[in-house]
């Protein structure tokens, strides 16, 4: 079984892809900033798919020599690390680029481009050594040149992160290390509910209109990157959830198009 280290992974998609990937019987390693929390997810995770097969490393990917305790826990742990996933990121509040705190922009770019690096830095460095091993790093609005208003930092922090990978890509090209992207959609996250909740009415009822056809829970999304994660045996492979053609055949779908998806969170 393949061992697996994701970061940000005590909630939202980083939990959905551990609990997943314990599914399938691979070790991981969990991380996330806050010790209270990991400690709760481990031993959750622990008490239902084996206490043997599952550790966690506090981590801010903002600091490097942190990163590389992260891989150094894995490696002692398991014996060595097969996939590494680049999941951490934090967002800002929907503003217009104008009104936005300029105490929320640092953090956002620390940790969706700068976390993301090091992440690769250090797996990458790793993976040398043992021999082998597959990166992979999650895109998100923005990778795709869309724009959405309110949301220009996170957009240029994932536009950043398409660059890098691709760019990453044609540098490990001949080495025994494989390098890839994650694109999950839009996915139900506690990040995404809380930014809806603060959405005046008008806008909240455009977002829900689009959101209802697209949106994913985490449950539905995970599985699928998992299996895919797991059977890839290609360098610079894209893994692609919702993809142009599932868009519009949702956005023709009597089914997709009546959801009322966010009713059972209050909205």
């Amino acid at each position: 079984m393949k061992v697996v280290v994701i970061t940000g992974s005590t909630r939202g998609i980083g939990r959905g892809l551990a609990a997943e990937f314990l599914k399938k019987g691979c070790p991981v390693v969990i991380s996330g900033r806050s010790k209270d929390k990991l400690a709760k997810e481990v031993e959750r995770l622990g008490e239902r798919y084996g206490s043997d097969k599952v550790a966690g490393q506090p981590c801010d990917v903002t600091d490097v020599s942190q990163v590389q305790t992260l891989w150094n826990a894995a490696k002692n742990k398991f014996g060595r690390v097969d996939i590494w996933i680049n999941n951490a990121g934090i967002t800002h509040t929907t503003k217009l680029f104008v009104e936005l705190d300029p105490g929320e922009i640092r953090p956002v770019i620390d940790t969706n481009i700068t976390g993301l690096i090091y992440g690769s830095h250090v797996a990458l460095r790793g993976m040398m050594e043992q021999g082998s091993g597959q990166i992979y790093n999650l895109k998100g609005h923005g990778s795709d040149d869309r724009k959405r208003a309110g949301l220009l930092i996170y957009g240029t922090t994932k536009r950043a992160v398409r660059y890098f990978t691709e760019a990453l890509i044609e540098e490990t090209e001949d080495t025994p290390v494989q390098v890839g992207t994650l694109s999950p959609g839009i996915v139900i996250t506690d990040f995404l509910l809380d930014d809806m909740r603060k959405m005046p009415p008008e806008e909240l009822a455009t977002v829900k209109a689009v959101y209802n056809c697209l949106a994913d829970t985490v449950e539905t999304v995970t599985p699928f990157l998992v299996e895919n994660i797991l059977k890839n045996d290609q360098h610079g492979a894209e893994i692609v959830w919702l993809t142009d053609e599932k868009a519009n055949e949702r956005f023709n779908s009597d089914e997709y198009m009546n959801r009322d998806f966010f009713s059972q969170y209050g909205l």
